[in-house]
């Protein structure tokens, strides 16, 4: 069990930042392990993000309170999904061979199809959730 919880405290620790216990880490046998809690910590980020937009939605409209809950999200998992979108917008608008595009993808600076791409990622979760897809 303890070797359970470890395991999965290493799942919360990669992909949030939610704070763990001061004896985890990223040890790769661990890590490799955690893709179980995958699904576990999707719905602990899901839970926040929803609980910030319900209570939201007693004090502001319901387009403030879904900008929140995606602050919210991108808050609690450090903005892990949406650097890498912004990682494959630039390499795939800005490379032309293998090889540029995995250089691009690794470069940690932001490009113009990285920006644009966010822009629109995130345009598009705003109104998929106010019309309620």
């Amino acid at each position: 069990m303890k070797k359970e919880l470890h395991i999965f405290f290493t799942a919360l620790l990669f992909y949030t930042r939610i704070p763990c216990p001061k004896n985890i880490n990223h040890h790769p046998d661990y890590l490799n392990k955690a893709s179980r809690y995958f699904p576990v910590i999707g719905w602990i980020v899901g839970g926040i993000s929803f609980l910030i937009y319900f209570l939201s939605t007693f004090v502001f409209s319901n387009e403030i309170a879904i900008v929140l809950s995606m602050i919210a999200s991108i808050l609690i998992t450090g903005a892990f999904h949406e650097d890498g979108f912004a990682d494959v917008c630039d390499g795939f608008g800005g490379g032309w061979t293998k090889e540029k595009i995995l250089l691009i993808m690794k470069d940690s600076a932001i490009g113009a199809y990285g920006a644009i791409g966010l822009v629109l990622l995130f345009l598009l979760k705003s109104l998929v959730l106010d019309i309620g897809i």
